[in-house]
């Protein structure tokens, strides 16, 4: 099937086939990871995946994700410039673009490409990262357990087991990724908090500054200190009635 005709959910459901992801959005896509294992499966060797951020979360840890995918793109003289910038921005339209991009290229380089091992390779980089204990990756980047690759011989409930304890896992890094990324956006509101009180601090200031200078020249009848006062009681533009 060409590219053209296919939408957001085949090409979602294929990049998370390949790798064995669990995107549920194409705007998360611009984490990097996704896009740097694509190129991992198509020319094994070429990218270092033990560079990437597995719990990136802001724009600017995105971007460092995607400058390793730049590099790859660059050894491997690919003709087609990454653009980081948009593509950090988590907007649906620019990601959903590059993905397309990916699947014609890997449709040309290997269309056949299969037994990644995406899951373990995530893993085995995250592992030589050195994270502490109860650190784990982004959820989307665990995959559901259709992924995980268990013995249908197992009759007497080893299966079962399995899932089930993969599902309580997987249940349990998701609360602490929530829990993390809870206390990343508190701190992040409290910055915008105390950058909002300084602001107000200063318009404080500066309005008091203008008060004083006002009530000095409207004691003063010369041009310059009338041209003074008009500018200071000015209305801005965006203030008035349109």
């Amino acid at each position: 099937m060409k590219s053209q005709n296919q939408g957001r959910q085949d090409f979602l459901q294929w990049i998370n086939e390949l790798t064995e992801c669990d995107y549920p959005k194409v705007e998360l896509l611009s984490d990097g990871i996704g896009y740097c294992q694509i190129i991992d499966a198509l020319h094994p060797g070429s990218i270092y995946l033990s560079k990437l951020n597995f719990m990136a979360r802001f724009p600017d840890e995105y971007t460092k994700n995607l400058k390793v995918l730049d590099d790859a793109f660059s050894k491997l003289k690919i003709d087609k410039v990454v653009p980081i910038d948009k593509l950090s921005k988590c907007k649906f339209q620019d990601n959903m673009a590059f993905l397309q991009w990916m699947y014609n290229y890997a449709s040309k380089v290997n269309p056949f490409v299969k037994n990644y091992r995406g899951y373990s390779r995530r893993l085995e980089s995250f592992e030589k990262q050195h994270h502490g204990r109860y650190t784990q990756m982004s959820a989307h980047l665990i995959p559901n357990t259709e992924f995980l690759k268990f013995k249908q011989t197992d009759i007497d409930g080893r299966t079962f087991l399995k899932i089930e304890t993969t599902k309580a896992s997987q249940a349990e890094e998701a609360i602490k990724e929530l829990e993390i990324d809870i206390k990343n956006k508190m701190d992040y509101n409290w910055k915008l908090i105390y950058a909002l009180d300084d602001l107000q601090y200063q318009r404080d200031v500066l309005y008091g500054l203008l008060t004083k200078i006002d009530q000095c020249v409207q004691k003063s009848n010369d041009p310059a200190a009338i041209k003074m006062h008009n500018v200071i009681m000015e209305e801005p533009i965006d203030f008035s009635e349109k």
